[in-house]
């Protein structure tokens, strides 16, 4: 798998019991590092086994717990398709490896449930958006998140300029008549003449705007049921004229500037998303906001153990983590205490981990943040619903 969705991450987080093993590769496309990665793979893995046999597991049923991951090394096809991390879970009744487009941290995680925290920088929310090319010779409709794109076919979208204006002059039946051109250099040779007024600049224009309404009428269809955001690209001069044409009721403000005909469609995506991400990240902006608005009262809290305790009671309305942050702890479940250790100890497991995932199990919305974004030195901070 390619890629993971939120519905994904939060089916992960209700895989707990007895034993669960995460791991994360980085992983390297080509070079000597790529040709390191399987033999990285291996040596978590073995790390993995001893874990598990540590914890009370005979080496046997170890590596048969294991078993799924260990048949990766050797599929030649599927280190074909690596990309930037390899991410393992393995649980009773669960296998999942997913390569993902982001470089998480090498780790190997053997508790009682899945080290799903780092998911969160590269899960894929949902936030998706449309993208127009728009240019004279070129016009592409396209589809993209902020890790994947793909084109999109659409009935009767002009191709370019001049194609589309030629077959729309013969639809249109405009008259027109031969004439011989004036230089000696072209004598013989005939050029077209189209009736009408206007100077040159304002038939350019013409031009343009009936084009752009071919492609907006070709579009309608399509974005009928449509609300995602659709990013309009290409240069400065072309978009404020498709602006005034649009019918499409979901434009986003900004746009790509420049030739982006000559882009290829993984910088298309690269750039149409850092273009589109302030506009997704207005609910995480704004979580930020309350919770900084809500400091001091009994609607918030940056205390990593009263986050936990919520978290489990189902308290938690929206949740910021700090993925790259550990905090080391015991959760009683009996009382709903949650107690902070200074390092890993038998029995302990990652407090902000668990945090997130009772959180998602509970309905709960997690975003990521930045240390600096915290109003308080933590790893955590919480809304609550009541």
């Amino acid at each position: 798998m390619d890629t993971i969705t939120m519905s994904e991450v939060k089916q992960l987080a209700g895989h707990q019991g007895v034993t669960a093993v995460s791991l994360y590769l980085p992983t390297h496309f080509t070079g000597e590092a790529g040709m390191q990665d399987v033999i990285r793979l291996k040596n978590l893995l073995q790390s993995a086994e001893d874990q598990l046999e540590g914890g009370g597991l005979r080496r046997c049923d170890a590596q048969q717990f294991l078993a799924p991951a260990q048949e990766l090394p050797a599929k030649a096809e599927f280190w074909q398709k690596r990309n930037q991390s390899l991410a393992i879970f393995l649980a009773p009744g669960l296998f999942r490896a997913y390569r993902l487009p982001a470089e998480l941290k090498e780790s190997v995680t053997v508790q009682r449930r899945l080290h799903i925290k780092p998911l969160l920088a590269v899960a894929d929310r949902g936030e998706r958006f449309l993208l127009l090319v728009l240019g004279q010779s070129h016009v592409g409709f396209w589809e993209a998140t902020h890790s994947t794109i793909k084109e999109v076919s659409v009935k009767d979208l002009p191709q370019s300029r001049r194609v589309a204006l030629n077959n729309d002059s013969a639809d249109r039946g405009e008259q027109v008549h031969s004439a011989m051109r004036g230089s000696l250099g072209s004598l013989g040779k005939q050029a077209a003449v189209f009736h009408g007024q206007g100077g040159a600049p304002d038939t350019a224009k013409a031009d343009v705007g009936q084009f752009f309404r071919l492609i907006d009428r070709a579009l309608t269809p399509v974005l009928r049921q449509e609300t995602a955001p659709l990013l309009l690209a290409g240069v400065d001069y072309l978009l404020p004229i498709f602006r005034r044409i649009n019918s499409y009721p979901h434009l986003a403000e900004r746009h790509l500037t420049g030739n982006c005909e000559s882009l290829t469609r993984h910088q298309l995506r690269e750039r149409g998303w850092e273009v589109m991400r302030p506009y997704f990240d207005r609910p995480r902006r704004l979580a930020l906001d309350r919770v900084r608005d809500l400091g001091g009262s009994e609607k918030a809290s940056t205390d990593v153990a009263q986050i936990v305790s919520a978290a489990a009671n189902g308290k938690i309305e929206t949740l910021l983590v700090d993925p790259r942050r550990d905090q080391p702890g015991i959760f009683n479940a009996d009382s709903g205490l949650a107690t902070l250790c200074d390092q890993p100890a038998p029995g302990s497991e990652d407090l902000v981990n668990l945090a997130v995932a009772e959180a998602l199990l509970h309905g709960g919305s997690v975003f990521t943040a930045e240390p600096h974004e915290f109003p308080a030195p933590s790893p955590l901070a919480a809304i609550f619903r009541y």
